[in-house]
């Protein structure tokens, strides 16, 4: 079974100018993706995408052709829009011997030659389709709302979902089935998927300078975790604050009026992390459980489907998985019925699910706060 890896690399990124050649202990971003593919030697071609001739006399100047091979990008495929799909496909077409691909973006410094093992291990049994890594993290899909007018309203609607996020940090498939083209067969989402469950470094993704701060910091020993969640009782409420983290002060500055009806408690909402267009809806047809139309863009964009970049994404909030404010009323117990799927995808108006401005409050405007920790932690 031979095995290609692509690690696109182009040279035009606008938030870290020249992030894929960005130095990070000393060895070039990209080089560290090269280097833990060739030490895996799970790969019979290890091949650079990049329209750039700096990017690729830097690689040329560390590893012989024979190990890395330079693909240079038409011109098509060269600009911030570039579909990363079809410079995939670009790939797979010059590229006639493989069996399957993989695509490593170069951003993600903290692969590991073991995971990549259990890749190959997954891909050798012939079973799987595509092999995807998958983010520690679960969350349920009503925590994430999006803005409308007068406040916020849920992204998803009918029965609630648990969401598992995929990473970009490890993806591979069969030559003949990436994803659209599995679906096209009849295969349903996460059918014959092979996933791999990764450590949080291993999602790090370098897109910023804090991003990079960030992976120097964990190259240097730090240790980067989740947060650890504590539930307090306080008056009518649990309150769930990371741990070490004062209650009293978090209900001070959420303030009176945000806590003054037991049964409306307040939405504290932050930038999701993960983002939620990774997110894997344990559904087969996950477009369903949309809220309406506007929901769904705000989620997978129209054109960040057409290019994969983060940057064309809209704005979506996520419910903090650390710091909530719970009633203590508990509902009124339901048996369990039959799930009704009838009135999935029927679009809901926003204003029929309002949660109005004044029950939200943002995690950005705490951050200032001495009591404020966030969802992960850096134990240095």
């Amino acid at each position: 079974m031979r095995i290609g890896a692509l690690v696109p690399a182009r040279m035009g990124s606008k938030r870290l100018p020249g992030k894929n050649a960005v130095d990070l202990g000393g060895v070039p971003l990209v080089c560290r993706t090269l280097d833990v593919l060739l030490a895996s030697g799970v790969f019979a071609d290890v091949t650079v995408s990049t329209e750039s001739r700096e990017l690729a006399d830097l690689v040329r100047q560390r590893y012989p052709a024979g190990d890395v091979r330079i693909l240079m990008r038409p011109d098509a495929l060269a600009g911030d829009d570039a579909p990363l799909a079809q410079v995939a496909d670009h790939y797979v077409e010059n590229r006639p011997g493989l069996h399957w691909a993989g695509l490593f973006m170069p951003t993600f410094p903290f692969r590991r030659t073991e995971r990549l093992h259990e890749a190959a291990a997954a891909i050798h049994t012939g079973y799987a389709l595509r092999v995807q890594a998958v983010r520690p993290e679960q969350h349920w899909d009503r925590d994430y709302f999006f803005p409308v007018a007068g406040g916020v309203a849920p992204v998803f609607a009918g029965f609630p979902n648990l969401l598992r996020f995929s990473s970009t940090s490890y993806m591979l498939w069969r030559r003949e089935t990436p994803q659209t083209h599995a679906m096209r067969l009849g295969y349903r989402l996460g059918e014959r998927e092979y996933r791999l469950d990764v450590t949080l470094p291993e999602t790090v993704d370098i897109d910023t300078a804090a991003d990079l701060a960030l992976a120097e910091k964990i190259l240097a020993g730090a240790r980067y975790r989740q947060t650890a969640v504590t539930t307090h009782v306080v008056g009518p409420w649990f309150v769930q604050t990371p741990a070490g983290a004062d209650p009293e002060a978090f209900l001070a500055w959420l303030g009176p009026e945000a806590l003054a009806d037991p049964t409306a408690p307040p939405l504290l909402l932050q930038k999701p992390a993960p983002p939620l267009f990774t997110a894997r809806l344990v559904s087969d047809l996950p477009e369903l459980h949309f809220l309406n139309p506007d929901a769904q863009a705000h989620t997978w964009s129209p054109r960040y489907i057409a290019t994969a970049n983060t940057a064309h994404c809209l704005p979506v909030y996520q419910h903090s998985p650390c710091w909530r404010v719970i009633p203590r009323t508990a509902p009124d117990h339901e048996t369990p019925r039959p799930v009704d799927r009838s009135g999935l995808g029927r679009p809901i108006a926003a204003e029929d699910c309002l949660v109005p401005a004044s029950r939200v409050r943002f995690a950005a405007d705490m951050e200032r706060e001495a009591f404020y920790r966030g969802a992960y932690v850096l134990e240095e």
